[in-house]
């Protein structure tokens, strides 16, 4: 006898994504953009771009399977500054070349029958400095940030300290959580502006297990600082193989 699938079979995600997309609602429209691909210019497309993206795909496909109306965005950030962070310290070492060759990632979208943007961190840490800028004249603006010599400090609620930028004469070189939360401003900020009549706004950022720490503190800072009831972030660490994705979900009343 042949068992016909139901409603809850067709709209179930797969095993790998599911945890991926545990909130999302499938009785009202949400908006969700899927973030992967992630790669290094200096280090070019390798094995943890191609596998991130191919889960982005699948967690985008199975998003739209939840609801009849969500939409899908996707999005693949690119590290053109050559910074890498660890727990306390970013370091600068050189750049890769300003030309990016992104025909695998757009060969693996076409196959799929998706489109996808680029963010570039040269262009998030811009953005991120302008803003500080404005808060060396006005700092009362933004209590959650305080200077400490050169350092720019934000009052983390989880972590001792949390270094949002230094302070080099009239500018501030923003450091990699500033940068992290200027981009989930970003990602909101458009999902917000596509998609009005939509319920609710998630985030589904995949990322290398390395950069655990500084997506977090970026993941606050956004919350603390310009995030609403109906946002969610869910920070996904993977190997480079992303075959056994770890999710973790966030919303403003975590932090």
């Amino acid at each position: 006898m042949t068992t016909l699938p139901t409603s809850r079979s067709r709209t179930s995600p797969p095993p790998r994504v599911a945890p991926l997309l545990e909130t999302v609602s499938t009785t009202s429209r949400s908006a969700v953009l899927v973030a992967g691909g992630y790669f290094d210019t200096a280090a070019g497309i390798g094995a943890f771009s191609l596998n991130s993206f191919a889960l982005a795909q699948e967690t985008g496909a199975a998003a739209r399977r939840l609801h009849r109306g969500n939409k899908v965005l996707y999005d693949v950030i690119v590290n053109d500054l050559g910074m890498s962070c660890s727990t306390d310290v970013c370091t600068l070492p050189a750049a890769g070349s300003e030309e990016t060759d992104l025909s695998p990632l757009t060969a693996s979208a076409a196959e799929a029958g998706i489109s996808f943007t680029v963010t570039r961190e040269r262009n998030l840490r811009n953005r991120a400095a302008r803003s500080m800028k404005r808060w060396l004249r006005d700092p009362a603006a933004q209590p959650l940030f305080t200077r400490d010599g050169d350092e720019i400090v934000f009052r983390s609620r989880q972590y001792e300290k949390v270094l949002a930028g230094v302070v080099e004469d009239d500018h501030v070189v923003p450091r990699c959580p500033l940068i992290v939360a200027e981009y989930f401003a970003r990602y909101f900020a458009r999902l917000r502006r596509a998609f009005p009549d939509c319920a609710h706004r998630h985030v589904v950022d995949i990322n290398s297990l390395a950069d655990r720490d500084k997506v977090t503190k970026g993941a606050e800072i956004y919350f603390r600082t310009h995030g609403t009831p109906e946002e969610e972030i869910v920070l996904v660490f993977a190997d480079p193989s992303c075959a056994d994705p770890l999710a973790l979900t966030y919303t403003a009343y975590d932090f």
